[in-house]
């Protein structure tokens, strides 16, 4: 097998392992109550592409029905991973909230818009369905783009670390999203690369996305071994406490 040969079938098995060990890892450490959207996201990603596995002919109507589906509700739970983290990283804050939610009226309306011309220039009103999956994924892909920029910008404020779950999971959306808006304007616009090699590089950007989210998930959670007690005298806090209740009953 040639190298041309292999490089795909490498590309498509790398994230199938991964994001199977990822979503074991999460489910033992009970991060799937902390982020249930990007758990199903890793569940069912896996789940697509192992069933794809059982139609070596992508020219199979089945195929292509279980891969469009498939990335249509790939790019929903995306966009709810983008909802999840804000909504994670939002919690300690009620003004950010209100922005938060502000935010995704006025997102909700916009795609309520555009879903609304395209079905008016559809003939007799009906959708185009891949052209609106792809409408969806790009606008999915920007969204993750300004999630990771809006994450780095205000790191500090928030007081988030590198090695946030958090950070980690939009860093792979981020990273894999900016690349793929790449590889689609180089392809549909400037037409400099081919199909084929649009494919492999999609697929590589993927897997630098997995990679980043099994760098998080997988490695060992630091815990660091208390040295020393606090130097607090217990006995004079219990003296204290005692001298106040008693003084709030002579009342």
């Amino acid at each position: 097998m040639s190298l041309s040969q292999l490089a795909p079938s490498v590309l498509w098995f790398v994230p199938l392992v991964l994001q199977v060990v990822i979503a074991v890892v999460m489910a033992c450490r009970g991060l799937i109550r902390v982020f249930p959207v990007f758990f199903i996201y890793t569940v069912l990603v896996f789940s697509r592409d192992a069933i794809l596995l059982l139609f070596p002919n992508s020219e199979n109507r089945t195929y292509s029905y279980v891969f469009w589906w498939g990335d249509a509700l790939a790019i929903l739970l995306s966009l709810g991973v983008v909802v999840e983290i804000l909504q994670h990283l939002f919690r300690p804050y009620a003004s950010l909230r209100i922005v938060f939610a502000a935010v995704w009226i006025l997102a909700a309306i916009a795609a309520i818009c555009v879903l609304t011309v395209l079905a008016l220039k559809s003939p007799k009103g009906v959708v185009n369905v891949f052209e609106s999956i792809i409408l969806v994924e790009r606008t999915a892909r920007v969204l993750q783009v300004c999630l990771l920029i809006f994450l780095i910008s205000l790191m500090s404020r928030l007081g988030l670390v590198w090695q946030h779950y958090s950070v980690g999971i939009a860093a792979g959306f981020g990273l894999y999203a900016a690349l793929d808006l790449v590889l689609l304007e180089l392809r549909a616009h400037l037409h400099s690369i081919a199909n084929a090699t649009f494919v492999v590089l999609g697929s590589a950007a993927y897997n630098l996305a997995a990679i980043t989210w099994a760098f998080y998930f997988l490695k060992p959670r630091a815990e660091s071994p208390i040295q020393s007690l606090p130097s607090n005298d217990l006995a004079k806090w219990n003296d204290a406490l005692s001298e106040q209740v008693k003084k709030w009953y002579r009342r």
